[in-house]
């Protein structure tokens, strides 16, 4: 009885350890994937917030009212936007990309 019991606390505590291994590798790369997608974004956003810059400033040397057309025409809200459209987007291409390998992965076994 001593045995059955040191057995089942062994094979209990081995899957518990498995257990704790698999989430926390999960977490991990989540962690990772949540941190690299979020840093992406960023440089995306600072980006364009460059390039809608660089337009204002190369309109203004233009002519000034021709600069003061474009400031009226793009909203200073429009990085953010153009931002957030991009990542939705770049977001959607990652998950049918992750969603064709599952399937190429299923179909190899």
């Amino acid at each position: 009885m001593p045995l059955l019991g040191v057995l089942f606390v062994n094979l209990v505590g081995s899957f518990a350890t498995w257990l704790v291994q698999f989430f926390t590798q999960k977490v991990a790369v989540a962690t990772a994937i949540s941190l690299l997608l979020g840093a992406l974004i960023l440089g995306l956003f600072i980006a364009t917030r460059a390039a809608l810059s660089g337009l204002g400033s190369m309109a203004g040397s233009v002519h000034p009212m021709f600069g003061a057309g474009i400031s009226m025409i793009i909203s200073p809200r429009v990085a953010a936007l153009l931002t957030t459209y991009m990542a939705f987007w770049v977001t959607v291409e990652l998950y049918k990309w992750k969603v064709n390998l599952l399937q190429l992965w299923a179909r190899t076994i």
